[in-house]
């Protein structure tokens, strides 16, 4: 059976009192040798995987955050396949 996520580009935005915190882009699959489970799972598959966001660590510190993680079938990103909105909460600032 062929697969539904031969392509997957993800958008990551972070926001911290109502700024921009963090953008990112990135494409986890291409069809070819991907390193992530998700790369050709089928459709209604249970997914669980891990990823690492490559360059600099960002220290969040105490507070609330927006975050919007979308998913894209095409690199044009006008095929979104999913959606997340999640509400992140710092409880402590890092020492």
């Amino acid at each position: 059976p062929g697969s539904d996520i031969p392509f997957l580009k993800t958008v990551f935005n972070v926001w911290y009192d109502g700024a921009k915190a963090l953008h990112w882009r990135e494409v986890l699959c291409t069809g070819a040798d991907d390193e992530y489970s998700i790369c050709g799972a089928l459709k209604g598959e249970t997914i669980v995987t891990t990823f690492d966001i490559k360059g600099s660590r960002i220290s969040f510190p105490k507070g609330n955050y927006d975050i919007i993680l979308e998913g894209f079938s095409d690199d044009s990103e006008k095929d979104m396949i999913m959606c997340l909105n999640i509400t992140m909460i710092v409880k402590q600032d890092t020492f």
